[in-house]
């Protein structure tokens, strides 16, 4: 098969949001995804291994497994330890019954300068944003 006829994550994800259960199981992951990318991007930059970054975090590694799979929401005892060991930070606010990841900002910089992407930002509705892609964050359930 090859590459240019591979359908993009997007496509795919959309293809699968038909799918009432695909579509509630993706759009309850969304904050813990978004934590997730953050998370792996991080320690990808720093070339840092799980193990590494779970004696800098205090985190055992299978939990670093767990918070970089997007599978699980991560608590904010969890988010509190990354930040304090990786210098990251977590806007995250939390209205209405939902969980929105606001923005990350890089260790070191100030916030206006160091303003990182958030991808599976937030579970709601963003017309700011392109109208479908793979973070979630379009298609909420919110």
């Amino acid at each position: 098969m090859k590459l240019s006829s591979m359908k993009t994550l997007d496509e795919a994800v959309r293809e699968h949001r038909q799918d009432a259960e695909f579509r509630a199981e993706w759009d309850r992951t969304a904050f813990a995804r978004a934590v997730a990318t953050t998370v792996t991007a991080y320690r990808a930059k720093q070339k840092l291994t799980q193990r590494a970054l779970s004696k800098l975090t205090g985190l055992t590694q299978p939990a670093i497994a767990r918070l970089e799979s997007g599978e699980h929401e991560p608590s904010l005892g969890t988010l509190a330890k990354l930040t304090l060991a990786t210098g990251l930070t977590f806007e995250v606010k939390v209205s209405s019954g939902c969980v929105d990841l606001e923005q990350v900002y890089a260790p070191g910089k100030s916030k206006r300068a160091a303003k990182l992407p958030v991808p599976g930002r937030g579970r709601r509705v963003r017309k700011d944003l392109p109208e479908q892609s793979s973070t979630g964050a379009e298609y909420a359930a919110c």
